[in-house]
């Protein structure tokens, strides 16, 4: 159920590079520069069609090359899937999943679940709702096979309904009823699926996640749906907030899934520190989750590891990574500074050098 194997083309730094990770655990160790979180980049690129680190596609592609190619191997029971994906100078993007042509980045998504945690994840915290969102989506996404299409669809009536209330044409009454049942419809059932992920997430974090560390005690999660009471009066009672700004104030796309200590933001109570360890249970939380549900293991990268950890809170770090049922890919300068976690998980290990772009296996 892992990924098997991962090649990459022209990908940063990275001129050509191949490797057979482990199922558990892959330490991928290098001096900054040397192109050790390239790696993990691919992977989330092969995932997602995007890089975490920038908007910037050609960031992605060598010095001069054409375009970057990640491939790779995820054994799914006794199947083999091969999955692939470029990135051209121009901006194309080409997929290929069992040597076929495809189109569709949530086919790759949904073979082979990501999530990072890198020293800027305090965003889950800190940036909004929006970043909270997508945490809460990425679940939503593995586990309700049919909410794609009903958030796809709902995307489309959203950018309808705005572009409707900036161009304000002759019949606007009866188009925006139009578009308003078809949005309370799509919106109504986005909420029945992020509730009943919600309500999975919460039973999987309390039973088995939430007592490895008295940081989490106390601690609550808050869902806002993005608007309170019938939506099609909240809508109605909006519009002309809505046309004074340009678009659809409420709805699920303003919706929030937050994180309470005794009725406190999270990021106003704890330290970084806890709020890390915080991060590791959600993620852990969610990747668990979503192989219990789908079957599937999820895989976690992990950049930079001890970064800003206290020796004490690795080792509770350590703790949650021998909970996290993901093949687990982590990177450091230094096999040392991994020894507290290393030395308390019982995992099959697979050790790499990086150096100027090239792997060194142990």
């Amino acid at each position: 159920m892992s990924l098997t194997h991962i090649s990459l083309n022209d990908f940063r730094n990275i001129e050509a590079l191949s490797f057979s990770p482990s199922k558990d655990l892959n330490l991928i160790l290098g001096q900054n520069g040397s192109g050790k979180t390239s790696l993990l980049e691919a992977i989330y690129f092969l995932s997602n069609g995007r890089s975490f680190r920038t908007n910037k596609y050609k960031m992605m592609i060598r010095n001069e090359q054409d375009k970057c190619v990640v491939h790779g191997k995820k054994q799914l029971h006794n199947l083999s899937i091969p999955i692939g994906i470029s990135k051209s100078q121009n901006g194309e993007t080409q997929l290929r999943i069992q040597g076929q042509a495809s189109r569709k980045i949530a086919e790759l998504a949904q073979i082979l679940p990501v999530q990072v945690i890198t020293p800027e994840s305090y965003e889950l915290f800190f940036g909004g709702p929006k970043e909270r969102r997508k945490f809460l989506d990425l679940g939503v996404f593995h586990v309700e096979h049919l909410f794609y299409e009903v958030w796809k669809n709902f995307n489309k009536v959203l950018k309808q309904r705005n572009a409707l209330i900036r161009s304000r044409p002759a019949n606007f009454i009866e188009q925006i009823k139009f578009w308003d049942k078809q949005f309370i419809d799509l919106a109504e059932q986005i909420n029945i699926y992020r509730k009943a992920y919600i309500s999975r997430f919460e039973g999987y974090f309390f039973d088995k996640i939430g007592g490895i560390s008295s940081v989490f005690d106390g601690l609550e999660t808050r869902y806002d749906a993005g608007w309170k009471g019938e939506l099609s009066e909240v809508l109605q009672s909006q519009l002309d907030r809505d046309l004074k700004l340009g678009y659809t104030s409420k709805g699920p796309h303003k919706a929030d899934f937050s994180f309470k200590v005794h009725g406190h933001n999270v990021e106003e109570i704890m330290s970084r520190g806890q709020l890390k360890l915080l991060l590791y249970a959600l993620k852990i939380t969610q990747n668990n989750l979503i192989e219990q549900e789908t079957d599937k293991q999820s895989i976690l990268l992990i950049d930079d590891l001890p970064s800003e950890l206290s020796s004490e809170t690795l080792g509770s770090v350590a703790k949650l990574l021998a909970n996290c049922n993901s093949q687990l890919f982590v990177s450091a300068i230094s096999s040392e500074s991994l020894t507290p976690v290393v030395e308390l998980l019982e995992k099959d290990i697979e050790m790499f050098h990086v150096e100027h772009g090239r792997l060194i296996t142990n």
